[in-house]
């Protein structure tokens, strides 16, 4: 007969042994799972694209602020950012087109105004929510509902996403709001595409 120490000496070694395993194995399971977070699909276009890119979302944004300058109407505002790294730097995707970059911003900023007008009715006058929680309250019913309307009209601009917080959280009165509206929201998204669609010509191969 094998001795009884001799067997729970064993049992012990096997199950460090497991242990050991499948401390290893989790490893690797944690190790394959953040290689999956970094690594990505996306390919590096080259350095002349690159350049092109940088080149042009910053000469598209800097000409549309001389036009603010020079007008002394708004033309620009943070998700015209967004959608410059769109139209520059991926310029074949289909939320880079006229229809998605327009229709986007318009249809997005035009439901933040719905719901900054909504905010009156139930703040402050009303008394049935304090203004900062309505504020809050609105801007996510407002993205919510950009997001689904941009889906359903076939517009989706991912930078467009943003139109409803900025106004909710600009501090602007309807009238201002409306204002955002059709000054950068809908005249500096085209202006935006228009530069774009006219610098990319300029940088095709067959006018070089």
């Amino acid at each position: 007969m094998i001795p009884n120490g001799l067997v729970c000496s064993a049992r012990v070694s096997i199950c460090r042994e497991i242990r050991a395993g499948l401390i290893i194995f989790q490893k690797a399971v944690m190790a394959d799972r953040l290689t999956s977070l970094l690594t990505t699909s996306y390919v590096r276009p080259d350095m002349r694209q690159i350049m092109h890119a940088g080149l042009g979302g910053a000469l598209a944004i800097g000409l549309l602020g001389l036009l603010m300058h020079l007008s002394g109407s708004a033309l620009l505002m943070a998700p015209l950012g967004a959608t410059a790294v769109l139209v520059f730097g991926l310029p074949d995707s289909p939320l880079s087109g006229p229809r998605h970059v327009m229709g986007g911003h318009a249809l997005s900023m035009s439901i933040g105004l719905l719901c900054l007008f909504g905010v009156s009715f139930v703040a402050p006058g009303s008394g049935a929510l304090p203004a900062p929680l309505a504020t809050t309250l609105a801007a996510g019913v407002g993205t919510g509902l950009a997001i689904a309307g941009m889906l359903a009209t076939r517009t989706v601009h991912p930078p467009a996403g943003a139109n409803p917080l900025l106004l909710m959280f600009s501090g602007a009165g309807f009238t201002d709001a409306v204002l955002l509206i059709a000054l950068p929201g809908v005249a500096g998204a085209f202006l935006l595409y228009l530069i774009a669609a006219l610098l990319r010509r300029a940088y095709a191969p067959s006018n070089r």
